[in-house]
């Protein structure tokens, strides 16, 4: 199984790994539930710039969002998971719309718990993940 969470606008101002770049509260909670579910090596940050991170990856800071001119594609993402072999692992997609509809275009059955058990923005899914720690 993999899980899936979100980059988020609020980064570091120099280069770094995948999982200290993202500064964001957001990010951070979605990092820290992702934890709870399974182990770092099983878990994939979806950058708007660079498509499917491991937490090990080192990259530059940007400021693009999902859907933004040259933001990363879904065949361009799809293209990725083959590359890792991801595409027959179960998949946990945890964020917000666009990041879980990229992850449900490629993993059909991908649980998203967020959208299933939370109404409202991301200060309630802040909320609902804080109370699954």
């Amino acid at each position: 199984m993999i899980v899936i969470i979100p980059c988020g606008a609020r980064k570091l101002d120099h280069q770094a790994q995948a999982q200290k770049l993202y500064t964001g509260s957001y990010h951070k909670m979605c990092q820290r539930y992702a934890r709870k579910l399974t182990t770092p090596d099983k878990i994939y940050i979806l950058s708007a710039k660079y498509g499917l991170l491991k937490m090990t990856d080192v990259i530059e800071p940007y400021n693009t969002t999902l859907g933004d001119p040259g933001a990363i594609s879904v065949g361009k993402v799809y293209e990725q998971a083959k590359e890792l072999d991801l595409l027959g692992d179960d998949c946990i997609a945890i964020g917000g719309r666009k990041y879980v509809g990229y992850c449900k275009a490629i993993w059909s059955s991908c649980a998203t718990p967020l959208q299933d058990n939370v109404r409202g923005g991301n200060g309630k899914q802040l909320q609902w993940m804080k109370s699954q720690l």
